[in-house]
């Protein structure tokens, strides 16, 4: 297991060059960037904290200059090019060094108190991961949103934000790769800590907004991901069959 500090939050943040006027879709959206998004946790979040961004490519020389000087920004990883959703939650915890590991899409506004909260309620007994989103399976079938007005424990939580301490996350072994370049991997994640008998609970009432600006569940064009293009529907019924088979034990009577 790897050494890591008391108390300190590591926020790890995948993001890639994404123009903000691509679409008129994304010209109607709040304008809210990775930029917005590491600035508002360092001003927002109390507890001690380092933000690492993982930079899936390297081709936007700006791009990659104002992150790399970008005061909020505490560690930084360049690829060379987009290594996908799971692998770059993976390497971001190989960096990190915090007691929790809170991972975060780059379009995701985070207000006062809110990891606090967070962090309160991932220190029970028990309890293996949370976030301000969730939902219920039944058998293969994602259910509804759960804990909208109090607490509740949810079969996956929402993969926009969620929080996990170190020692969960080296149990379960991270992230699977299988899903690249991205789209389940976070419900898979939920369902293997819950696999080592732990709880995944829905934190409501939070300062959290979710701009849903980018990720490969905002767009219908294909992505780039270690140099090939995939198309949504393709990656959607890979993963999904991948997914049913890996878990096939919570699907039985």
């Amino acid at each position: 297991m790897k050494p890591y500090q008391p108390g300190l939050v590591s926020f790890i943040i995948p993001t890639l060059p994404r123009n903000k006027f691509q679409s008129l879709k994304t010209l109607v959206k709040t304008r809210y960037l990775w930029d917005e998004c590491v600035r508002d946790l360092k001003a927002n979040v109390s507890l001690p904290n380092e933000v690492i961004l993982v930079i899936n490519g390297d081709e936007d020389v700006d791009f990659v200059a104002k992150a790399k000087s970008h005061k909020a920004v505490d560690k930084y990883l360049i690829a060379s090019q987009n290594t996908g959703v799971p692998r770059g939650w993976n390497l971001g915890a190989h960096m990190a060094e915090g007691e929790y590991l809170c991972f975060v899409n780059d379009d995701v506004e985070v207000g006062p108190q809110a990891i606090e909260r967070l962090v309160e309620v991932l220190n029970q007994p028990g309890v293996g991961e949370v976030g301000p989103a969730g939902t219920g399976w039944y058998k293969k079938t994602p259910g509804p949103h759960v804990g909208m007005e109090k607490i509740e424990p949810a079969d996956n939580i929402s993969g926009f934000l969620f929080l996990v301490k170190r020692e969960v996350y080296d149990q379960v072994g991270g992230f699977d790769d299988a899903y690249t370049p991205a789209l389940m991997e976070e419900i898979d994640f939920s369902f293997a800590v819950r696999d080592h008998g732990l709880s995944c609970l829905v934190v409501p009432g939070l300062d959290i907004q979710h701009h849903h600006i980018g990720g490969a569940s905002s767009t219908n064009k294909p992505f780039v991901c270690l140099g090939r293009e995939y198309w949504r529907e393709e990656v959607t019924a890979r993963n999904q069959e991948y997914f049913e088979q890996k878990w096939q034990k919570f699907w039985k009577d």
